[in-house]
C-alpha cells in the first residue's frame, strides 16, 4: 500500500440500514399504536414506502416483531458485554451492567418496544428458541462476571454463579417493566438499589457507585 493511502471505511449495506429503519419506524408505531393491531401497512406508510417494499425485508408482522425482539441482543448482550471488557475489576463489572440493563426511565421507548415484542412471542418458549435465547444468553454474561469474579477471590458467592445470574436476570426484567409501565412507586434509582442490595448479598462485595 502506498505511503499515505488508507484503506477505505466498510459502510453499512443499504439492505442493513433499511432493516434498522423499518424496526426504528415499527418501535414509534408500538408506541402509538396497539400492538395486536399494528400492520405491514402501518410500517410502511410510517416511512413512505409500499407494504410490499417492507416485505421485501420482513415477510409479515411476525417475523417483523421476532426480529425487534433480537435487537435486544444489540443493547443487553453485545453493548454489555462491551461495557464488561472495559475494566478488569469484578465489582465494576457486576454494577455496570446491572446498570445497562434497566431502562433508562419510563420514557425508554426501545426498552418498552423490544419487550412487547418479547411478549408478543406468547408463552410457547419451547417453540421459539430465538426469543427464548435472548434472556439465557444475558444470564450467561451475568454468570461469566460472576464466575471470572470468584476466580479471582473477589467475591464470595453464597449461591452458585448461574443461579444468581438467573436471579439478576428476573429482577432485571421485572423491575424494568415497571419501570417501563410507569409505576409510580417504582423508578429507575429504585431499581438499581434493590438489584444492587441483592448482588451486594449474593457476592459478599459492595459495589461501586455507577450512576
Amino acid at each position: 500500500m502506498a505511503r499515505g493511502s488508507r484503506r477505505p471505511v466498510a459502510r453499512p449495506s443499504r439492505r442493513v440500514e433499511r432493516r434498522g429503519e423499518i424496526l426504528d419506524a415499527a418501535i414509534a408505531l408500538i408506541e402509538r399504536h396497539d400492538l395486536a393491531s399494528l400492520k405491514i401497512a402501518d410500517v410502511a406508510a410510517e416511512l413512505g414506502l409500499t407494504a410490499n417494499a417492507v416485505r421485501y425485508y420482513f415477510k409479515d408482522m411476525d417475523r417483523l416483531l421476532s426480529e425487534l425482539a433480537l435487537r435486544s441482543d444489540v443493547r443487553f448482550y453485545d453493548e454489555r458485554l462491551a461495557v464488561v471488557e472495559r475494566t478488569d475489576d469484578a465489582p465494576t463489572q457486576l454494577a455496570l451492567t446491572i446498570a445497562a440493563g434497566l431502562p433508562t426511565g419510563p420514557e425508554d421507548a426501545e426498552w418498552r418496544s423490544i419487550w412487547r415484542a418479547v411478549l408478543a412471542a406468547g408463552f410457547e418458549l419451547d417453540q421459539r428458541r430465538d426469543v427464548q435465547g435472548i434472556y439465557h444468553r444475558q444470564v450467561d454474561l451475568y454468570a461469566r462476571v460472576l464466575t471470572d469474579g470468584e476466580r479471582a477471590g473477589v467475591f464470595r458467592l453464597g449461591s452458585p454463579a448461574r443461579d444468581i445470574a438467573m436471579t439478576l436476570m428476573s429482577l432485571e426484567d421485572y423491575l424494568g417493566y415497571r419501570i417501563v409501565a410507569r409505576d409510580p412507586a417504582l423508578d429507575r434509582q429504585t431499581a438499581l438499589r434493590l438489584m444492587r442490595e441483592y448482588a451486594e448479598l449474593a457476592t459478599g462485595v459492595r459495589l461501586p457507585s455507577t450512576v
